[in-house]
């Protein structure tokens, strides 16, 4: 029997480039990848499991006969409102939904296929818009979500299918893959570039304006850094334009080596996934090195950053998330914020959101009243246009930023005109004792802080409020007032660590005074001065 020509002859041979001369090469593409037995189920009737074939971007496993090179992706799929596989030629919309840390890919599927009914534009419809969740397992779905065979006695007795499996939460920074275990070469990145590749194709699919990477939390994170660091269109081959829609993630991948909190308790906050040092050993040991476009990340971060400034991207931003999600106990998140809420503002803030262009590389930020909550901010009002209307018809139309009153003078790319004019959520305008007037939302003693924003703890107690506080710290002859609920702090300068946060961030009831009035937060003061800061 003859054995099929491996990656090194090829290469040595230098048929690498047309190795279909050689062999039958493997072709990306839904619906052809190796199907694998699993135990999941589709919770929306418009939904199907399917398996994507990805192609080994190493170059090492080329032809088909080459069992390492059968690698399969189980993906989610929308069918059309006759619950058949929506037409090629009908479909104007592909969207790309990321699902979360819970690998959870069939809620996030039918939250958006429900988002994508909600909309009363008889043109947008299943019919019209395809849907994919890709699945993203780790080690622990083995078994579940794709084979796992215990009394194996090698990695790949234990591990027998094609499935494509990640270590830990690994997938959502782009690592390689874990699993089959004899091919460790497929970072998840090339995954969604195989997956835009696919709607990309314009003999096939020539009706498609607008191509999403739509991600919420860990999701979230995921296309935030994939719109860093992934491929342009020209490097993918593809002319589709391609957006983000990046929704409440727990951290953001950060373009410079500075941090807007102290950096003094975590050595390695810059490692990637928060920032680029060490980029290639990520993922290891449990898988090989990182080389997704290693080019682009070795030409430095001005290079990356104006990669992530050249894209298409819709944030959305839930006022009620102010959680933090931090199953590996990273203390890296801490140098960018307390919590999701502190680490976008920090993020926008830090790396400005523009509109240049609404057609093109424009960013926009709405400000949606939600949870932690996927389904909300799909379907609120903001999500189902950046979802499904903008740039539906492939003019470049997108709508101004949705919610208001804005939280700072930075998260405003695109401003709606109607909405101009008012004030920030949480303005003070008041002047308070000694000429104090409000200065903002400021940093304490934190995972991050070790030097107090104030020295003098002046009271603790309930009758506690920003006129008190301001008030006793004039009495003691200090020109700084810090309240954070029942407690009261003075200075006459702020601490060496100190750093302004955004304002919601202030949102502690006072002990006394107006139940509106807000008195700081969990180690954030809000800060009254009758003196520049």
């Amino acid at each position: 029997m003859r054995r099929p020509i491996s990656a090194a002859v090829l290469a040595a041979a230098g048929l690498v480039g047309n190795a279909h001369g050689q062999c039958q090469e493997v072709v990306p593409g839904q619906y052809t990848g190796t199907p694998f037995q699993n135990n999941l189920t589709s919770t929306h009737e418009l939904s199907e499991i399917t398996f994507f074939k990805i192609k080994d971007p190493s170059g090492q496993h080329l032809c088909t006969a080459d069992a390492a090179g059968d690698l399969s992706l189980l993906a989610y799929q929308s069918l059309n409102t006759t619950l058949g596989r929506p037409v090629n030629t009908d479909i104007k919309r592909a969207i790309i939904v990321i699902h979360g840390a819970l690998d959870d890919p069939w809620n996030y599927h039918s939250a958006m296929i429900q988002a994508l009914q909600m909309v009363t534009n008889d043109d947008i419809s299943p019919d019209t818009v395809a849907i994919t969740a890709p699945y993203f397992p780790n080690d622990g779905d083995a078994g579940g979500g794709f084979p796992y065979d215990p009394s194996g006695t090698t990695p790949a007795e234990k591990y027998p299918s094609p499935a494509l499996a990640w270590y830990f939460d690994n997938w959502s920074g782009g690592a390689h893959n874990q699993y089959p275990p004899n091919t460790k070469t497929v970072s998840s990145f090339d995954v969604l570039d195989q997956i835009v590749q696919w709607y990309g194709n314009k003999a096939m699919f020539p009706n498609i304006n607008q191509i999403i990477i739509a991600g919420h939390s860990m999701g979230g994170q995921m296309a935030q850094r994939y719109a860093a660091i992934g491929k342009t269109g020209a490097q993918l081959g593809i002319t589709t334009p391609v957006s983000y829609w990046i929704g409440d993630p727990n951290s953001f991948v950060w373009f410079a080596t500075d941090r807007p909190e102290s950096t003094g308790k975590c050595a390695a906050f810059d490692n990637y996934r928060e920032g680029f040092t060490n980029y290639s050993a990520y993922g290891t040991p449990q898988s090989t090195a990182m080389t997704y476009n290693s080019a682009l990340v070795a030409a430095g971060r001005d290079a990356i950053l104006a990669n992530f400034q050249s894209r298409t991207i819709a944030y959305a931003r839930a006022t009620l998330d102010k959680g933090d999600y931090n199953k590996d106990n990273s203390c890296s998140f801490y140098t960018t914020g307390a919590d999701r809420n502190e680490r976008f503002f920090e993020f926008i803030k830090r790396f400005p959101t523009t509109c240049p262009d609404p057609a093109g590389a424009c960013k926009t930020v709405d400000i949606v009243v939600a949870k932690h909550d996927a389904p909300s901010l799909f379907q609120a009002p903001s999500g189902l246009t950046r979802l499904f209307y903008d740039n539906w018809d492939g003019s470049g139309n997108r709508a101004f930023d949705f919610g208001y009153p804005r939280h700072a003078p930075y998260d405003d790319p695109y401003p709606d005109p109607s909405q101009a004019g008012q004030p920030l959520v949480d303005e003070d305008n008041s002047t308070y004792a000694g000429g104090k007037t409000f200065r903002g939302c400021f940093t304490d003693v934190d995972k991050a802080q070790s030097v107090p924003s104030l020295p003098i703890s002046a009271y603790v107690g309930t009758l506690n409020s920003k006129t008190y506080c301001s008030s006793l710290c004039t009495q003691q002859g200090y020109s700084i007032a810090g309240v954070s609920y029942e407690n009261c702090y003075c200075g006459n300068a702020l601490g060496s660590q100190t750093s302004m946060v955004v304002v919601t961030s202030c949102e502690g009831s006072c002990p006394a005074g107006p139940s509106t009035a807000f008195c700081g937060g969990p180690s954030r003061l809000s800060i009254f001065s009758s003196i520049d800061l």
